[in-house]
This record gives structure tokens, sequence and C-alpha cells, in this order.
């Protein structure tokens, strides 16, 4: 499971926008791959998007070089019937912990 913070830059005290919260497990017994169902959740006070959520739910292969993409597969409030893709990018990865940063970019169509 997963509920974190969702910011607009990727240092610690960027300034929250929501929260991505859902779940993810393997894949795959043979590549480094999870599959992932992911809320955005936007709760900034006073933007238009709170409230609102992007749904992700596909593959994602961790470790692969360079943009991944996922699709984005519903959405409620400002995102209802919302379709498209996130292209996904780590940002850094911490071994110690197994944290990572990673940079999502949301193109969505919706109505």
């Amino acid at each position: 499971m997963a509920d974190n913070p969702l910011t607009l830059d990727p240092e610690l005290d960027s300034t929250a926008v929501g929260r991505v919260q859902g779940l993810y497990g393997v894949a795959s017994r043979v590549d480094a791959a999870l599959v992932e169902l992911f809320n955005f959740v936007f709760t900034a006070h006073g933007g238009e998007y709170r409230g609102s959520t992007v749904t992700v739910l596909g593959r994602n292969p961790i470790l692969a070089a360079g943009t991944r993409e996922m699709p984005v597969v519903a959405g409620t409030g400002v995102f209802g019937f919302a379709r498209g893709k996130v292209h996904l990018k780590t940002h850094s990865f911490n071994k110690t912990t197994g944290n990572a940063v990673v940079e999502c970019d949301i193109y969505v169509f919706h109505y």
C-alpha cells in the first residue's frame, strides 16, 4: 500500500498539492516490474483541482531507463471521465531505505 505526498517539485520542502494513494505488487518473476493502482488525490486548499482524482492502473517496469508510461483509466471531480497517460521518471532512489522520488507528468483528456 502507498500513501505518499504529491508535490510540485522533488525537494522534501516542496509545496504539497495532494497525495498518491493506492496499491502495488510484483508483476513479474523475470523483470523488475510492478502492477500499480494509484489515485492522484488533489487536496491543495483553494486549488481548482481540490477534491478531484486521477486514477492510474498498469504495469511499471521500475528499473527501465528513461521515461516509463502508464495509462490513466479514470478520474473524478474536474477530471471526470479522464483518459490519458502518465510519464514516470525516477528522480532519485535510496537503496538503504527503498524510498524513491518519481517525477510524474500527467496528460489527461476529461469532460
